[in-house]
């Protein structure tokens, strides 16, 4: 029996994978022929057959039926069909999709719904409105980001903790402040869902690929919304992405945070034209690609169930490795050499 944190973890898991098991499923290396949907030999627990099995994904979960041993989802069967330990197949998924997950509060451990909205309310009003010469504005200016007037989702804080869990403790344990910009995350509802930090020293990032940190997991399609959508929006993965797009552009802009959120992204009914700018991650599996065509492919599909004459386009930077932000840098240094 699974206990309750591990309910949590394998619902969340599930919820974050709707619709998308196709291709966790190829990912993970389930046999290609099984996702076809054709009448093959049952491959759950050696219950064989002929042609007892069919893979649909009827519900987008997965979805498999056997005239033998009955029905399942992509859970199950990808655990069946790959073997090993059950804990080490979540530990691959969650990488595919993008699962950050929950960053400790000091001193808590497993801490409450309400505690991290707590924790959420106390670190934003601690910060402050992002302003010229402040830390997040010299990071975001060595990025060739020149807002002059900020989003009023980012804010500024000056000495934000930084904890680590320490093996063999249950506590994550302060290492460091550093001064850090701090991103408001929302909900199809318009609510704050978690913070999403990224810590900075001298005009960069502190810490490396460490430097950025959501607060809390489960954002599950939410945003970081850097303006109100019209019937217009673009969107990307990175922060620093969106802004760079935005300046670019002048569209509204999200920023998803990472790829397997940018698939789960919600889009309000209203935007009747989506841009959505990916990562070229040629070089890693193509996930930045990958995700954004899914996005695209769910959008189109659900405006024509809602009758919406909706617009959906990629874009993706041409070289391999490279990001929109990347682009708007470039850019900048090909003007200036030509001034």
């Amino acid at each position: 029996m699974m206990n309750n944190d591990f309910e949590v973890r394998v619902k969340d898991l599930k919820s974050r994978a709707h619709g998308h098991w196709t291709s966790i499923l190829r990912n993970l290396g389930v046999d290609e022929d099984i996702l076809k949907g054709k009448n093959l030999p049952c491959p759950i627990d050696g219950c064989g057959g002929t042609d007892r099995f069919q893979y649909t994904d009827k519900f987008g979960e997965g979805n498999y039926h056997c005239r033998s041993c009955g029905a399942g989802g992509g859970l199950k069967l990808a655990h069946a069909v790959r073997g090993g330990r059950f804990g080490e197949l979540l530990d691959d998924i969650e990488r595919m999709l993008g699962t950050a997950r929950v960053v400790p509060a000091p001193g808590l451990s497993g801490p409450s719904l309400e505690r991290m909205k707590k924790l959420c309310h106390q670190t934003w009003l601690q910060a402050t409105p992002v302003a010229a010469g402040d830390e997040v504005d010299r990071y975001l200016r060595n990025r060739g980001i020149d807002q002059g007037a900020y989003p009023k989702t980012l804010r500024f804080h000056p000495a934000l903790g930084y904890y680590e869990k320490q093996p063999g403790q249950k506590r994550s344990k302060l290492i460091a402040t550093y001064p850090a910009m701090l991103a408001c995350v929302q909900g199809s509802d318009g609510q704050a869902v978690t913070l999403h930090r990224t810590y900075l020293k001298d005009g960069r990032k502190a810490l490396g690929d460490q430097s950025k940190k959501l607060l809390s997991a489960g954002i599950n399609g939410s945003a970081v919304r850097l303006d109100e959508a019209t019937d217009e929006l673009a969107v990307t993965e990175g922060i620093e992405t969106a802004l760079a797009v935005r300046l670019r552009t002048g569209k509204p802009t999200w920023a998803a945070l990472n790829c397997g959120n940018l698939e789960r992204l919600w889009v309000p009914d209203r935007v009747l034209r989506v841009c959505i700018y990916a990562d070229n991650d040629a070089n890693a599996e193509f996930a930045g690609q990958s995700s954004a065509y899914l996005l695209a492919q769910r959008l189109v599909r659900e405006a024509r169930k809602a009758g919406l004459h909706r617009t959906v386009e990629v874009f993706v930077p041409r070289q391999a490795g490279t990001d929109w932000a990347d682009i708007w840098l470039a850019s900048l240094a090909k003007d200036r050499r030509a001034a």
